[in-house]
């Protein structure tokens, strides 16, 4: 995606993590409802890609992500 005026940034793992790093528990895991809680501050491009998240799957780690999202660069 191009960066120009009326094009939001692309978002990207770093952007995604800055939001979620924190959120992740010492036990148990994040479903994609409690992930797009954790993110609710974030831009709505973010949150349009974390809904794309398997609904029944459980996060233990932000690592973990980039397995249902490997199209989501690192940085732009």
């Amino acid at each position: 995606m191009t960066n120009d005026a009326t094009t939001a940034p692309e978002v990207t793992r770093m952007e995604i993590a800055d939001h979620l790093a924190g959120a992740f528990p010492q036990d148990g895991g994040l479903d994609r409802d409690a992930l797009l809680a954790a993110a609710a501050c974030a831009r709505p491009e973010v949150l349009t890609i974390l809904r794309t998240l398997p609904e029944q799957r459980r996060y233990t780690t932000l690592r973990q992500l980039w397995e249902d999202l490997p199209h989501i660069p690192v940085e732009h």
